[in-house]
Protein backbone atom coordinates (compact mmCIF):
# COMPACT_ATOMS: atom_id res chain seq x y z
CA UNK A 1 0.00 0.00 0.00
CA UNK A 2 3.02 2.61 0.93
CA UNK A 3 4.48 1.96 -3.04
CA UNK A 4 1.65 2.49 -4.43
CA UNK A 5 0.78 5.58 -2.37
CA UNK A 6 4.79 6.74 -3.03
CA UNK A 7 4.11 6.06 -6.91
CA UNK A 8 0.93 7.80 -7.24
CA UNK A 9 2.28 11.07 -5.60
CA UNK A 10 5.32 11.33 -8.05
CA UNK A 11 2.92 12.47 -10.88
CA UNK A 12 -0.18 13.73 -9.15
CA UNK A 13 -1.19 16.66 -7.05
CA UNK A 14 -1.63 16.24 -3.37
CA UNK A 15 -5.84 16.59 -3.53
CA UNK A 16 -5.50 14.33 -6.16
CA UNK A 17 -3.78 11.42 -5.24
CA UNK A 18 -5.24 11.69 -1.78
CA UNK A 19 -8.47 10.53 -3.56
CA UNK A 20 -7.44 7.84 -5.04
CA UNK A 21 -5.75 6.81 -1.98
CA UNK A 22 -9.46 6.68 -0.46
CA UNK A 23 -10.76 5.22 -4.00
CA UNK A 24 -8.13 2.86 -3.45
CA UNK A 25 -8.91 1.59 -0.04
CA UNK A 26 -12.63 1.30 -0.32
CA UNK A 27 -11.86 -0.60 -3.56
CA UNK A 28 -10.14 -3.17 -1.00
CA UNK A 29 -12.76 -3.22 1.31
CA UNK A 30 -15.05 -4.02 -0.70
CA UNK A 31 -12.69 -6.68 -2.43
CA UNK A 32 -13.50 -5.36 -6.07
CA UNK A 33 -9.75 -5.08 -7.17
CA UNK A 34 -10.34 -8.24 -9.96
CA UNK A 35 -11.80 -8.00 -12.88
CA UNK A 36 -15.89 -8.28 -12.54
CA UNK A 37 -17.31 -11.45 -15.13
CA UNK A 38 -19.95 -8.96 -16.40
CA UNK A 39 -21.19 -5.77 -15.64
CA UNK A 40 -20.02 -2.19 -16.50
CA UNK A 41 -18.11 0.00 -14.15
CA UNK A 42 -19.80 3.64 -14.31
CA UNK A 43 -18.44 6.60 -12.74
CA UNK A 44 -20.11 7.76 -9.60
CA UNK A 45 -21.10 10.57 -11.43
CA UNK A 46 -22.75 8.54 -14.12
CA UNK A 47 -24.54 6.34 -11.44
CA UNK A 48 -25.57 9.01 -9.64
CA UNK A 49 -27.11 10.72 -13.03
CA UNK A 50 -28.81 7.26 -13.47
CA UNK A 51 -30.59 7.08 -9.99
CA UNK A 52 -31.39 10.44 -9.83
CA UNK A 53 -30.00 11.70 -6.58
CA UNK A 54 -26.51 12.10 -5.45
CA UNK A 55 -25.59 8.96 -3.55
CA UNK A 56 -22.33 7.99 -4.24
CA UNK A 57 -19.33 10.40 -3.67
CA UNK A 58 -15.91 9.79 -4.78
CA UNK A 59 -14.99 6.65 -2.24
CA UNK A 60 -17.26 3.94 -0.65
CA UNK A 61 -20.44 4.84 1.00
CA UNK A 62 -19.20 2.47 4.07
CA UNK A 63 -16.12 5.21 4.26
CA UNK A 64 -18.09 8.45 4.37
CA UNK A 65 -19.77 10.04 7.20
CA UNK A 66 -23.74 9.67 7.88
CA UNK A 67 -25.00 12.85 8.40
CA UNK A 68 -22.60 14.12 5.21
CA UNK A 69 -24.27 11.63 2.96
CA UNK A 70 -28.15 12.75 4.37
CA UNK A 71 -26.94 16.12 4.26
CA UNK A 72 -25.73 15.58 0.31
CA UNK A 73 -28.81 13.43 -0.01
CA UNK A 74 -31.33 16.12 1.83
CA UNK A 75 -33.06 13.54 3.94
CA UNK A 76 -33.84 14.57 7.57
CA UNK A 77 -32.61 13.43 10.70
CA UNK A 78 -35.29 10.86 12.24
CA UNK A 79 -33.36 9.59 15.26
CA UNK A 80 -30.09 9.61 16.74
CA UNK A 81 -28.67 7.46 19.68
CA UNK A 82 -25.27 6.70 20.88
CA UNK A 83 -24.30 3.81 18.56
CA UNK A 84 -26.51 4.44 15.34
CA UNK A 85 -28.83 7.03 13.57
CA UNK A 86 -31.47 6.90 10.78
CA UNK A 87 -32.30 9.33 8.19
CA UNK A 88 -35.68 9.47 6.11
CA UNK A 89 -37.57 11.22 3.46
CA UNK A 90 -41.16 11.27 2.65
CA UNK A 91 -40.73 12.03 -1.01
CA UNK A 92 -42.89 14.23 -2.56
CA UNK A 93 -45.19 12.26 -5.65
CA UNK A 94 -42.56 13.99 -8.43
CA UNK A 95 -39.30 12.91 -7.32
CA UNK A 96 -38.20 9.97 -8.62
CA UNK A 97 -35.31 6.83 -8.38
CA UNK A 98 -34.08 5.26 -11.43
CA UNK A 99 -37.11 6.92 -13.37
CA UNK A 100 -39.34 5.27 -10.74
CA UNK A 101 -41.28 7.17 -7.80
CA UNK A 102 -40.00 6.00 -3.80
CA UNK A 103 -42.65 5.93 -1.09
CA UNK A 104 -39.75 5.90 1.58
CA UNK A 105 -36.38 6.56 1.44
CA UNK A 106 -34.25 5.67 4.81
CA UNK A 107 -30.15 5.91 5.41
CA UNK A 108 -29.01 3.90 8.64
CA UNK A 109 -25.67 5.17 10.11
CA UNK A 110 -23.52 3.10 12.54
CA UNK A 111 -20.75 4.37 14.54
CA UNK A 112 -20.95 7.85 12.58
CA UNK A 113 -20.32 5.73 9.08
CA UNK A 114 -22.87 4.69 6.43
CA UNK A 115 -24.36 1.12 7.23
CA UNK A 116 -27.28 0.42 4.51
CA UNK A 117 -29.63 2.90 2.31
CA UNK A 118 -33.14 1.49 1.96
CA UNK A 119 -35.81 2.66 -0.81
CA UNK A 120 -39.29 1.51 -0.88
CA UNK A 121 -41.45 2.33 -4.15
CA UNK A 122 -44.51 0.63 -5.17
CA UNK A 123 -45.77 -1.08 -2.04
CA UNK A 124 -49.06 -2.53 0.05
CA UNK A 125 -48.77 -0.05 3.10
CA UNK A 126 -49.10 2.68 0.68
CA UNK A 127 -52.11 1.49 -1.19
CA UNK A 128 -54.16 4.48 -0.43
CA UNK A 129 -52.32 6.61 -2.79
CA UNK A 130 -53.62 4.43 -5.75
CA UNK A 131 -57.77 5.59 -4.47
CA UNK A 132 -60.19 6.55 -7.18
CA UNK A 133 -61.90 9.63 -6.91
CA UNK A 134 -65.04 7.49 -5.70
CA UNK A 135 -62.77 6.42 -2.98
CA UNK A 136 -61.96 9.39 -1.38
CA UNK A 137 -65.39 10.70 -1.86
CA UNK A 138 -66.57 8.17 0.27
CA UNK A 139 -64.02 9.42 2.99
CA UNK A 140 -65.26 12.90 2.64
CA UNK A 141 -68.72 11.31 3.67
CA UNK A 142 -69.65 12.11 7.36
CA UNK A 143 -68.95 9.25 9.82
CA UNK A 144 -66.44 8.04 7.57
CA UNK A 145 -63.32 8.10 9.52
CA UNK A 146 -60.88 5.94 7.78
CA UNK A 147 -60.63 4.73 3.48
CA UNK A 148 -61.41 1.34 3.17
CA UNK A 149 -59.29 -0.43 0.65
CA UNK A 150 -61.28 -1.01 -2.62
CA UNK A 151 -60.62 -3.50 -4.90
CA UNK A 152 -59.74 -1.33 -7.48
CA UNK A 153 -57.18 0.15 -5.14
CA UNK A 154 -55.58 -3.18 -4.68
CA UNK A 155 -55.45 -4.14 -8.56
CA UNK A 156 -53.83 -0.94 -9.01
CA UNK A 157 -50.78 -1.33 -6.16
CA UNK A 158 -50.24 -4.79 -7.52
CA UNK A 159 -50.29 -3.30 -11.03
CA UNK A 160 -47.57 -0.58 -9.38
CA UNK A 161 -45.30 -3.48 -7.93
CA UNK A 162 -45.25 -4.88 -11.60
CA UNK A 163 -44.51 -2.05 -13.09
CA UNK A 164 -41.23 -0.25 -10.89
CA UNK A 165 -39.88 -4.00 -10.51
CA UNK A 166 -39.48 -3.69 -14.63
CA UNK A 167 -38.64 -0.05 -14.80
CA UNK A 168 -35.67 -0.71 -11.78
CA UNK A 169 -34.62 -4.06 -13.06
CA UNK A 170 -34.05 -2.10 -16.56
CA UNK A 171 -32.68 0.90 -15.58
CA UNK A 172 -30.09 -0.87 -13.21
CA UNK A 173 -29.21 -3.81 -16.00
CA UNK A 174 -28.99 -0.52 -18.69
CA UNK A 175 -26.11 1.22 -16.36
CA UNK A 176 -24.52 -1.89 -13.87
CA UNK A 177 -25.05 -4.95 -16.73
CA UNK A 178 -26.85 -8.15 -15.99
CA UNK A 179 -27.86 -9.14 -12.64
CA UNK A 180 -27.25 -12.93 -10.59
CA UNK A 181 -29.39 -14.09 -8.06
CA UNK A 182 -29.11 -13.17 -4.37
CA UNK A 183 -30.28 -13.29 -0.92
CA UNK A 184 -30.23 -11.30 1.79
CA UNK A 185 -30.82 -12.88 5.42
CA UNK A 186 -30.74 -16.40 6.54
CA UNK A 187 -34.18 -16.46 8.78
CA UNK A 188 -36.71 -17.83 6.72
CA UNK A 189 -39.66 -15.63 6.30
CA UNK A 190 -37.23 -12.33 7.49
CA UNK A 191 -34.94 -12.86 4.23
CA UNK A 192 -35.28 -10.78 1.05
CA UNK A 193 -34.47 -12.75 -2.34
CA UNK A 194 -33.96 -10.48 -5.57
CA UNK A 195 -31.48 -9.71 -7.81
CA UNK A 196 -27.86 -8.56 -7.09
CA UNK A 197 -26.01 -6.04 -8.74
CA UNK A 198 -22.06 -4.86 -7.40
CA UNK A 199 -19.89 -2.08 -7.75
CA UNK A 200 -17.23 -0.77 -6.29
CA UNK A 201 -17.75 -2.34 -2.63
CA UNK A 202 -21.41 -1.43 -2.91
CA UNK A 203 -24.66 -4.61 -3.04
CA UNK A 204 -27.68 -3.71 -4.37
CA UNK A 205 -30.62 -6.08 -4.00
CA UNK A 206 -34.02 -5.65 -5.89
CA UNK A 207 -35.99 -7.48 -3.97
CA UNK A 208 -39.92 -7.70 -5.28
CA UNK A 209 -42.17 -10.22 -2.96
CA UNK A 210 -45.68 -11.12 -4.22
CA UNK A 211 -48.30 -8.36 -3.67
CA UNK A 212 -45.97 -6.83 -1.43
CA UNK A 213 -43.42 -4.17 -2.15
CA UNK A 214 -40.47 -3.15 -4.31
CA UNK A 215 -37.32 -2.61 -2.39
CA UNK A 216 -33.81 -1.49 -3.33
CA UNK A 217 -31.43 -2.13 -0.26
CA UNK A 218 -27.80 -1.04 -1.05
CA UNK A 219 -25.51 -2.46 1.75
CA UNK A 220 -21.68 -3.74 1.67
CA UNK A 221 -21.01 -6.45 -0.21
CA UNK A 222 -19.00 -7.92 2.73
CA UNK A 223 -21.63 -7.39 5.12
CA UNK A 224 -24.38 -8.89 2.25
CA UNK A 225 -22.19 -11.97 2.40
CA UNK A 226 -21.71 -12.17 6.30
CA UNK A 227 -24.29 -14.72 8.07
CA UNK A 228 -23.28 -14.03 11.18
CA UNK A 229 -23.41 -10.30 11.52
CA UNK A 230 -26.54 -10.24 13.26
CA UNK A 231 -25.83 -12.54 16.22
CA UNK A 232 -22.66 -10.43 16.68
CA UNK A 233 -23.73 -7.24 16.80
CA UNK A 234 -26.25 -8.83 18.59
CA UNK A 235 -24.05 -9.84 21.09
CA UNK A 236 -22.25 -6.67 21.19
CA UNK A 237 -25.28 -4.75 21.74
CA UNK A 238 -26.35 -6.70 24.70
CA UNK A 239 -22.86 -5.27 26.64
CA UNK A 240 -24.32 -2.10 26.47
CA UNK A 241 -28.35 -2.46 27.71
CA UNK A 242 -27.71 -1.67 31.29
CA UNK A 243 -25.87 1.59 30.46
CA UNK A 244 -29.07 2.43 28.31
CA UNK A 245 -31.11 3.20 31.15
CA UNK A 246 -31.13 6.67 32.44
CA UNK A 247 -32.73 7.83 36.37
CA UNK A 248 -33.33 11.26 36.90
CA UNK A 249 -33.54 13.27 39.52
CA UNK A 250 -37.48 13.72 39.47
CA UNK A 251 -37.79 9.55 39.97
CA UNK A 252 -38.75 8.90 36.13
CA UNK A 253 -37.06 5.89 34.97
CA UNK A 254 -36.27 5.80 31.16
CA UNK A 255 -34.51 3.69 28.58
CA UNK A 256 -32.21 5.86 26.12
CA UNK A 257 -30.86 5.05 23.11
CA UNK A 258 -34.20 4.53 21.43
CA UNK A 259 -34.50 4.94 17.15
CA UNK A 260 -36.94 5.82 16.13
CA UNK A 261 -39.15 5.28 13.05
CA UNK A 262 -41.85 7.27 11.58
CA UNK A 263 -44.31 4.80 9.97
CA UNK A 264 -45.80 7.83 8.03
CA UNK A 265 -49.44 7.63 6.30
CA UNK A 266 -49.18 3.58 6.58
CA UNK A 267 -50.91 1.90 8.89
CA UNK A 268 -48.19 0.19 10.30
CA UNK A 269 -47.50 1.05 14.41
CA UNK A 270 -47.11 -2.81 14.99
CA UNK A 271 -43.67 -3.96 11.99
CA UNK A 272 -42.31 -0.20 12.72
CA UNK A 273 -42.49 -0.52 16.47
CA UNK A 274 -41.01 -3.66 15.98
CA UNK A 275 -38.71 -2.15 13.92
CA UNK A 276 -37.13 0.04 16.65
CA UNK A 277 -36.78 -2.70 19.06
CA UNK A 278 -34.98 -4.92 16.76
CA UNK A 279 -32.65 -1.94 16.08
CA UNK A 280 -31.94 -0.90 19.40
CA UNK A 281 -30.65 -5.00 19.76
CA UNK A 282 -28.04 -4.18 16.63
CA UNK A 283 -30.46 -6.34 14.32
CA UNK A 284 -31.16 -5.05 10.95
CA UNK A 285 -35.22 -4.71 10.41
CA UNK A 286 -37.24 -2.69 7.96
CA UNK A 287 -41.02 -2.31 8.50
CA UNK A 288 -42.13 -3.09 5.25
CA UNK A 289 -40.36 -6.78 5.47
CA UNK A 290 -41.90 -7.16 8.95
CA UNK A 291 -45.05 -6.28 7.68
CA UNK A 292 -44.94 -8.96 4.93
CA UNK A 293 -43.99 -11.38 7.51
CA UNK A 294 -46.16 -10.20 9.70
CA UNK A 295 -49.04 -10.42 6.82
CA UNK A 296 -50.24 -7.25 7.42
CA UNK A 297 -53.49 -5.82 5.57
CA UNK A 298 -52.95 -3.57 2.92
CA UNK A 299 -52.78 -0.31 4.17
CA UNK A 300 -52.04 -1.54 7.65
CA UNK A 301 -53.82 -3.73 10.50
CA UNK A 302 -51.11 -6.75 12.17
CA UNK A 303 -52.22 -9.58 14.63
CA UNK A 304 -49.49 -9.58 17.38
CA UNK A 305 -49.74 -13.46 17.00
CA UNK A 306 -48.14 -13.40 13.58
CA UNK A 307 -45.43 -10.87 13.80
CA UNK A 308 -44.20 -12.64 17.16
CA UNK A 309 -44.06 -15.55 15.11
CA UNK A 310 -42.19 -13.93 11.96
CA UNK A 311 -39.70 -11.70 14.83
CA UNK A 312 -38.97 -15.32 16.98
CA UNK A 313 -36.97 -16.97 14.10
CA UNK A 314 -34.73 -13.67 13.92
CA UNK A 315 -34.54 -13.10 17.63
CA UNK A 316 -33.92 -16.13 18.50
CA UNK A 317 -31.47 -17.21 15.89
CA UNK A 318 -29.20 -13.61 17.40
CA UNK A 319 -29.50 -15.02 20.47
CA UNK A 320 -31.96 -14.06 21.87
CA UNK A 321 -36.05 -14.59 22.78
CA UNK A 322 -39.80 -12.81 23.18
CA UNK A 323 -41.59 -13.19 25.92
CA UNK A 324 -45.47 -12.77 25.68
CA UNK A 325 -48.38 -12.71 27.69
CA UNK A 326 -47.02 -9.00 29.93
CA UNK A 327 -49.05 -6.87 31.31
CA UNK A 328 -47.80 -3.25 31.28
CA UNK A 329 -50.93 -1.32 32.70
CA UNK A 330 -49.16 -1.13 36.40
CA UNK A 331 -45.63 0.25 37.30
CA UNK A 332 -44.90 -2.88 38.67
CA UNK A 333 -45.49 -5.00 35.60
CA UNK A 334 -43.12 -3.05 33.61
CA UNK A 335 -40.25 -1.80 36.43
CA UNK A 336 -38.09 -5.33 36.65
CA UNK A 337 -37.80 -4.91 32.49
CA UNK A 338 -37.11 -1.23 32.64
CA UNK A 339 -34.66 -1.38 34.79
CA UNK A 340 -32.95 -4.14 32.55
CA UNK A 341 -33.27 -1.84 29.92
CA UNK A 342 -35.72 -3.85 27.73
CA UNK A 343 -38.53 -1.85 26.47
CA UNK A 344 -42.31 -3.38 26.66
CA UNK A 345 -44.03 -3.88 23.32
CA UNK A 346 -47.68 -2.79 24.65
CA UNK A 347 -50.94 -2.94 23.02
CA UNK A 348 -53.44 -0.64 23.58
CA UNK A 349 -56.05 1.38 22.49
CA UNK A 350 -54.68 4.82 21.65
CA UNK A 351 -58.14 7.18 20.80
CA UNK A 352 -58.39 10.60 19.76
CA UNK A 353 -59.16 11.49 23.55
CA UNK A 354 -55.95 9.61 24.95
CA UNK A 355 -53.80 11.34 22.41
CA UNK A 356 -55.09 14.69 23.23
CA UNK A 357 -55.29 14.25 26.88
CA UNK A 358 -51.35 12.97 26.75
CA UNK A 359 -50.07 15.71 24.45
CA UNK A 360 -51.92 18.67 26.72
CA UNK A 361 -50.44 17.03 29.81
CA UNK A 362 -46.77 16.71 28.33
CA UNK A 363 -46.71 20.52 27.70
CA UNK A 364 -47.09 20.79 31.43
CA UNK A 365 -45.36 18.06 32.66
CA UNK A 366 -42.24 19.16 31.28
CA UNK A 367 -42.34 22.63 33.38
CA UNK A 368 -42.94 20.62 36.29
CA UNK A 369 -40.32 21.65 39.65
CA UNK A 370 -42.61 20.84 42.26
CA UNK A 371 -43.09 17.18 41.69
CA UNK A 372 -44.87 16.72 45.13
CA UNK A 373 -47.39 18.88 43.61
CA UNK A 374 -47.69 17.39 40.20
CA UNK A 375 -48.37 13.94 42.09
CA UNK A 376 -50.59 15.53 44.64
CA UNK A 377 -52.59 18.48 42.34
CA UNK A 378 -52.89 17.72 39.15
CA UNK A 379 -52.92 13.90 38.65
CA UNK A 380 -54.69 13.53 41.48
CA UNK A 381 -57.11 15.32 40.08
CA UNK A 382 -56.84 13.36 36.82
CA UNK A 383 -56.71 9.86 38.13
CA UNK A 384 -60.49 9.67 38.59
CA UNK A 385 -61.29 10.64 34.76
CA UNK A 386 -59.44 7.44 33.53
CA UNK A 387 -62.47 5.52 33.20
CA UNK A 388 -64.06 8.01 30.64
CA UNK A 389 -61.50 6.75 28.02
CA UNK A 390 -62.91 5.20 25.08
CA UNK A 391 -62.51 1.64 24.29
CA UNK A 392 -62.67 -0.46 21.29
CA UNK A 393 -61.11 2.49 19.60
CA UNK A 394 -58.06 3.16 17.75
CA UNK A 395 -56.02 -0.42 18.35
CA UNK A 396 -52.30 0.41 18.43
CA UNK A 397 -49.20 -0.60 19.45
CA UNK A 398 -46.20 1.30 21.51
CA UNK A 399 -43.51 1.08 23.63
CA UNK A 400 -43.37 1.40 27.51
CA UNK A 401 -39.56 2.93 28.13
CA UNK A 402 -40.00 4.20 31.73
CA UNK A 403 -41.62 4.32 34.59
CA UNK A 404 -41.89 6.82 38.02
CA UNK A 405 -42.43 5.15 40.92
CA UNK A 406 -43.42 8.22 43.11
CA UNK A 407 -45.89 9.63 40.48
CA UNK A 408 -47.21 6.01 39.59
CA UNK A 409 -46.44 7.30 35.84
CA UNK A 410 -45.93 5.60 33.03
CA UNK A 411 -43.45 6.21 29.90
CA UNK A 412 -44.50 5.57 26.74
CA UNK A 413 -43.06 6.24 22.88
CA UNK A 414 -45.07 6.24 19.65
CA UNK A 415 -43.82 5.33 16.38
CA UNK A 416 -44.99 8.66 14.66
CA UNK A 417 -42.02 11.16 14.59
CA UNK A 418 -39.43 12.58 17.27
CA UNK A 419 -42.46 14.49 18.64
CA UNK A 420 -43.65 11.16 20.15
CA UNK A 421 -40.85 9.73 21.66
CA UNK A 422 -41.73 9.87 25.27
CA UNK A 423 -45.03 10.88 26.74
CA UNK A 424 -46.39 9.76 30.24
CA UNK A 425 -49.53 8.69 31.32
CA UNK A 426 -50.82 7.63 35.00
CA UNK A 427 -51.50 4.01 35.80
CA UNK A 428 -55.48 4.31 35.74
CA UNK A 429 -55.32 5.14 32.20
CA UNK A 430 -52.94 2.97 31.09
CA UNK A 431 -55.54 -0.01 33.22
CA UNK A 432 -58.28 1.91 31.42
CA UNK A 433 -56.82 1.52 27.52
CA UNK A 434 -54.88 -1.45 27.93
CA UNK A 435 -55.34 -4.69 25.50
CA UNK A 436 -54.13 -7.16 27.45
CA UNK A 437 -51.24 -8.45 25.46
CA UNK A 438 -47.36 -7.03 25.69
CA UNK A 439 -44.39 -8.70 25.48
CA UNK A 440 -40.60 -8.11 25.89
CA UNK A 441 -37.36 -9.09 23.46
CA UNK A 442 -34.42 -9.99 25.25
CA UNK A 443 -32.18 -13.24 26.38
Amino acid sequence: MKLADQTVRGNLSRGAASRFRALLLCLLAGGVLHARSHGADPSPEDLNQAVGLPLFGECCLWEEGDELVANRLEWGMESRTSSESGYRLYPRSEMTVFGVRPFSLFLQGVGGKVARISMIFANKGDVSAYASEQDRRRVAQPGSREMAVSSQMMQAYQAAIRHDEKELREALTKILGPSKPAKLGKVPGMDERGERWDWRGHTILLSTPRNEYVALRVVSGTVFDDVDAERRSFMATKALIPSRVEHRPNGDVVITDMPMVDQGAKGYCVPATFERVLRYYGLQADMNLLAMSGQTSAGGGTRLSNIYAAAQSLVREAGGRITSGISGAKVADVQPYIDMGQPVLWALYSSEEFNRRLSERMALRSTVTDWKGWKDGVLAGIRPTANRLPRNEGAHVCLITGYNRETREIAISDCWGPGFSERWLTEEEAQAVNQGDSSVIGW
